[in-house]
């Protein structure tokens, strides 16, 4: 039984004398892997957080709870009915008229909203008005609203989060790349870059996973993209890279001495 390659280079990447091999494959290779590793630990974080999605509508109508008056009022008048996209649009926003969903997703007509998940719903609009009064009905249409949010929301959090990786994959490769230059078996910039990229797996796990809980025992020190920076986690990077480069280095100067 042969052995995924994902799999294969996740073990490699916790035994030092394996970096030569990671350290010579494309730049490109290694970061499709920190891609991986880092939407791997979104799916572990995300899968820890289903219990509080489960529990989110009670959430809302609890909180909802607190405000003593949530009244929603203003004056809307329309020409024309708004469809998003043009053709065969998931949004249909007609105020003048009642409309039934089809094939949309997304209806606000003269008297209700309506909205599609695994069947059709309907909620009056006064109801949305009155929040405060119809908190119940209110709430489950907030959490069908929030859920609907979710994978965009996830999508962009990845892509930020993965961002701020890269970002630190440039400048450790950097600051390890002047590093090895003083040594006496030096290495390209590009086979430290494989190298960072590779010791940032036990970063982005322990990252990602902990924002279930906390991060603060991490000790944030500066906030890139909006994301914290960690004291304790570049440390373990910095350790990890370290014996990294000197099982790389070990495996460099064991070729060449079977090569005289």
């Amino acid at each position: 039984m042969q052995i995924p390659e994902f799999i294969k280079e996740l073990v490699w990447t916790f035994y030092p004398p394996r970096y030569k091999q990671l350290s010579e494959q494309p730049l490109s290779k290694s970061l499709l892997f920190m891609s991986k590793i880092l939407l791997v630990a979104f799916l572990i974080t995300g899968v820890l957080y289903l219990p509080k999605v489960a529990l989110l509508k009670g959430t809302i109508e609890d909180e909802l709870g607190k405000f003593d008056v949530f009244k929603l009022e203003g004056n809307v008048t329309q020409s024309d009915a708004v469809n998003i996209p043009r053709h065969n649009p998931w949004v249909v926003i007609d105020l003048n008229k009642n409309l039934t969903l089809t094939k949309e997703f997304f209806v606000i007509d003269k008297t209700t909203v309506q909205y599609r998940v695994f069947s059709p719903r309907t909620i009056p609009r006064e109801q949305l008005k009155d929040i405060k009064e119809y908190r119940t009905n209110a709430s489950r249409f907030f959490t069908i609203v929030l859920l609907l949010m979710l994978p965009g929301i996830a999508l962009l959090l990845y892509l930020r989060t993965w961002l701020k990786y890269f970002f630190i994959v440039l400048v450790m490769s950097s600051f390890f790349f002047v590093i090895t230059e003083l040594t006496r078996h030096r290495l390209k910039w590009k086979e430290v870059a494989n190298i960072v990229t590779h010791t940032m797996t036990p970063v982005i796990l322990i990252e990602v996973v902990s924002s279930f809980v906390t991060t603060a025992y991490l000790l944030p020190i500066i906030r890139f993209l909006g994301i914290n920076i960690y004291l304790a986690t570049t440390v373990i990077l910095m350790a990890f890279t370290v014996l990294a480069i000197i099982g790389c280095q070990y495996e460099i100067h064991k070729e060449s001495k079977h090569k005289k």
